[in-house]
């Protein structure tokens, strides 16, 4: 059976835990995810690395309200980045815009070779850039791209995810976002020809495995036709 690869953001040890138990392939780790999600702290990504199997990628974003940064706050962002690198992080959530919403391609190239063996994910800024951001990112040779279609909904963005993973030819991974739950993963994956989805599948401010277990099974049951 095609495996479709399951991701899931977590804040803490314990949502970390319910991820993996409830099935999830992968987590992205990070802090204040009401603010979006922000970078998490060395502390809190040692205690998930020891709790879990999966693998774990870690959130570079040094504040909320927008994605173009001074160079002070890049400059904070790789020190993090630099911090983490020696505990060997699965990959590094990032995405650095121009105060014209255009992929900021020096910092991004940056954050991209302080990733070294690791895998690096533009997140959702990419959904706030122009259609050229995509071969920017495939020329930068970043791993993944994660959008909702610029939707407040993956089923919402279906059509422009679509567009996006034809547009890739297989050059750079793409992973649908929005919340996708059990009821959305199946509509999501027949429209938008992903393969991997992610989602935050929280109840009362923390990861439930039952929510996470119930989309792990709708996934399954549609990649078994």
């Amino acid at each position: 059976m095609r495996r479709i690869t399951l991701e899931v953001c977590v804040e803490t040890v314990a949502d970390a835990v319910a991820a993996e138990r409830g099935g999830a392939d992968r987590l992205e780790l990070c802090s204040a995810l009401d603010l979006g999600g922000l970078t998490p702290t060395l502390g809190m990504y040692l205690a998930v690395r020891e709790a879990v199997r999966r693998p774990v990628v870690v959130m570079l974003r040094q504040r909320a309200g927008g994605f173009a940064y001074t160079a002070d706050e890049l400059n904070v962002m790789l020190r993090d980045q630099e911090l983490f690198r020696p505990y060997r992080p699965d990959g590094f959530v990032l995405g650095p815009l121009l105060p014209d919403g255009t992929v900021d391609r020096e910092a991004t190239a940056r954050l991209r070779a302080g990733c070294g063996d690791a895998e690096s994910v533009f997140h959702r800024a990419f959904d706030e850039t122009a259609d050229d951001a995509l071969e920017t990112l495939i020329e930068l040779n970043v791993t993944r791209v994660l959008t909702s279609g610029g939707a407040e909904t993956a089923v919402l963005g279906a059509e422009r995810i679509a567009r996006t993973v034809r547009a890739t030819a297989g050059r750079v991974q793409v992973l649908a976002c929005g919340k996708v739950n059990a009821a959305t993963a199946a509509t999501v994956l027949n429209a938008t020809g992903c393969d991997q989805l992610h989602g935050a599948f929280r109840v009362n401010g923390r990861t439930s495995q039952e929510a996470v277990a119930a989309a792990r099974r709708a996934i399954d049951q549609w990649a078994a036709g």
